[in-house]
């Protein structure tokens, strides 16, 4: 029996939860579609916790202009206005609604690089992501919301640029909706260094882009400067909050190299700078207070323990890996697409918020307010869910003896030549390494080698982005 929804959301992180939640406020039927689980979306993994102004000494302004600071002149004003504005009511919202941030009534505010207040409120130290994640999946169970667990959007079918269905994979039920929610989430883990969990590659990202949905800023991915190499496939990211707190950053020979507070482009070119050099970098907290590094990031301090680090009394070694991609589907202040009927938020879209770079922390308040605004537009089209047979192709398990080959090299193609630092040579050569990659992925709705095939489009579009763009801007750093 076919499954009608007024909303679908595609993706379980904070973006898609907070959609589904307003979407059910609104008394309309919301369906999430989640690959896995919440734990393989960045929002769970969020170590350093949420920008919002609501500090004494702060305002929405104050962060609305360091926000477009750190944006470099590319972040869209009225974006930028209407998220920093909403971020307290945000807040206040979640705190009435059961959610305890550290400091309880009185939250406590940390600093992070690119703020000129302490505005970051965490919960649990270092453990914001999961806690925030975990809380807001239990009240939209408590909302409504349905879920639909271990599938995969492989396309959106539109006509005359309005939305009617999705093709899912590996499902077999019927499923339709009046309007459709994108919270796919990012393409870091394209890259072969990278903090993301395996599955962000931009598979939904290359499926709004193949059913005509417009995208811009491509080009800017953001690198964070402290993580740890080889930590259970990906590397482990230390909290910037750590530098808030007074770590350093130094070199073998224990020379500071760079102003830990300074944004995250700054650091990490400094450095990557450091690394082409044949030097080796590190992150100093070994001048806190006896205990402090334990108690305040808990799961930061565990992961040095067990790979051998005390941070009390080592120098931690750090390397730079790609985090958050600002690049994705092009939205207005309604969330829109340039689709009707299909609506977007969180990472895998371009908002306008952060420009060029991403303020530290702004990520999770996007994905509140910006989920919130989905989720309610959605809920207000009137498309037809009927006009959608909405069935869900049972994709056969075909996965080519290349697949995995190619997908390792992709990988290897964009950290060369679209990481840190770039130029021409480097940029031409992984575009033509990418789309010679992409000719050797079977291209067949029934092939299980659809997400590593979107995954090359996604990397297509940010090589070529990348050679338009030849002033060097932000995280998009050129040298010719």
């Amino acid at each position: 029996m076919a499954e009608k929804f007024d909303v679908l959301i595609v993706g379980s992180g904070i973006a898609g939860l907070s959609a589904a939640i307003e979407a059910a406020r609104t008394r309309k039927s919301a369906c999430i579609v989640e690959k896995g689980s919440e734990k393989d979306s960045n929002s769970y993994y969020a170590q350093g916790g949420i920008a919002t102004a609501i500090g004494a000494n702060d305002s929405w302004k104050k962060h609305y202009e360091d926000t477009l600071k750190a944006g470099c002149g590319l972040c869209n004003p009225k974006t930028a206005g209407l998220i920093t504005k909403s971020g307290p009511k945000e807040i206040k919202w979640l705190m009435d609604s059961g959610l305890e941030f550290d400091g309880n009534e009185r939250p406590e505010l940390g600093l992070e690089g690119g703020h000129s207040e302490n505005r970051v409120l965490h919960i649990k130290g270092d453990e914001t992501g999961r806690h925030l994640t975990e809380f807001m999946k239990k009240l939209a169970r408590e909302s409504g919301v349905n879920f639909i667990e271990k599938t995969m959007l492989t396309k959106i079918s539109a006509h005359k640029n309005e939305y009617q269905k999705i093709v899912l994979k590996g499902k077999e039920e019927e499923l339709a909706s009046k309007a459709l929610v994108l919270a796919t989430g990012g393409y870091a883990a394209c890259f072969e260094k990278t903090t993301n969990p395996k599955g962000t590659i931009g598979a939904g990202l290359g499926v709004a882009i193949e059913a005509g949905c417009e995208i811009a800023g491509m080009e800017f991915v953001q690198f964070h400067p402290t993580t740890i190499s080889g930590v259970s496939g990906r590397n482990f990211l230390v909290t910037e909050a750590v530098r808030g707190e007074g770590g350093t950053i130094v070199n073998n020979q224990g020379k500071k190299i760079v102003d830990p507070l300074l944004t995250r482009d700054e650091v990490s070119r400094a450095i990557y700078s450091e690394f082409l050099k044949g030097g080796k970098v590190f992150l100093d907290a070994t001048s806190f207070e006896a205990g402090f590094f334990k108690k305040r990031f808990p799961t930061v301090y565990m992961e040095l323990v067990q790979n051998k680090i005390n941070p009390e009394k080592d120098l931690i070694p750090i390397e730079t890996a790609a985090h958050y991609t600002i690049g994705g589907v092009k939205t207005d202040l309604r969330a829109a697409t340039s689709i009707k009927g299909v609506y977007a938020a969180g990472e895998c879209t371009n908002s306008g918020l952060h420009g060029a770079n991403r303020l530290a922390s702004n990520s999770l308040l996007e994905g509140l307010v910006m989920g919130k605004i989905a989720g309610r537009n959605a809920a207000q089209e009137n498309g037809n869910a009927q006009k959608a047979d909405g069935k869900i192709i049972v994709q056969k398990e075909k996965e080519g003896s290349d697949t995995k080959t190619v997908f390792d090299a992709m990988r290897k193609v964009m950290w060369r030549c679209c990481g840190v630092i770039r130029d021409e040579a480097n940029l031409k050569d992984g575009l033509a390494g990418i789309q010679n990659l992409a000719k050797r992925i079977e291209v067949t709705e029934e092939s299980h080698n659809v997400a590593v095939r979107n995954a090359l489009v996604v990397s297509e579009k940010t090589f070529e982005a990348a050679l338009a763009r030849r002033e060097s801007v932000g995280t998009h750093y050129r040298l010719n």
